[in-house]
């Protein structure tokens, strides 16, 4: 078996909830939970409604994803790993904002999602990739 990258995930939310929904930080843990054990875990895309407001964003590392770019994505890794297990190790919140650290396992049985289908199986880590904002870090410094 070839070592595949990427197995252990870090993603950070802003959850932004209308006034006086009550929500506390448990429900925001809640809510970023659920991008994952819902759609990445489990396949099911019928209530993004109830998780994502109507302009949300994803932030990739070289460029910004609509919904249904992120929703096709995430498709994408399903479809190319049927086996495909997610659980949510930790997760950090203050207010609105959530950062989720979460592992995925599976096995890459489909061409799929740029992924070639020939049977390597994701789970162990052999790289780490780092992003720093260094013209923002150098922003905030001067």
């Amino acid at each position: 078996m070839r070592p595949v990258s990427i197995a252990l995930l870090t993603m950070a939310l802003s959850v932004s909830l209308c006034s006086g929904a009550g929500a506390d930080t448990s429900d925001n843990v809640r809510t970023a939970k659920r991008v994952l054990l819902e759609s990445m875990a489990e396949g099911r895309f019928d209530r993004l409604d109830e998780i994502y407001g109507p302009n949300f964003v994803s932030h990739g590392a070289s460029a910004n994803y609509t919904l249904e770019q992120d929703s096709a994505a995430t498709r994408s890794w399903r479809a190319a790993m049927p086996d495909l297990k997610v659980t949510v190790e930790h997760t950090v919140a203050d207010q609105d904002l959530v950062a989720v650290h979460w592992k995925v396992i599976g096995t890459n049985t489909v061409a799929a999602g740029g992924m070639p289908g020939d049977g390597a199986r994701i789970g162990r880590i052999v790289e780490a990739w780092t992003i720093v904002d260094i013209a923002t870090l150098r922003k905030q410094l001067s």
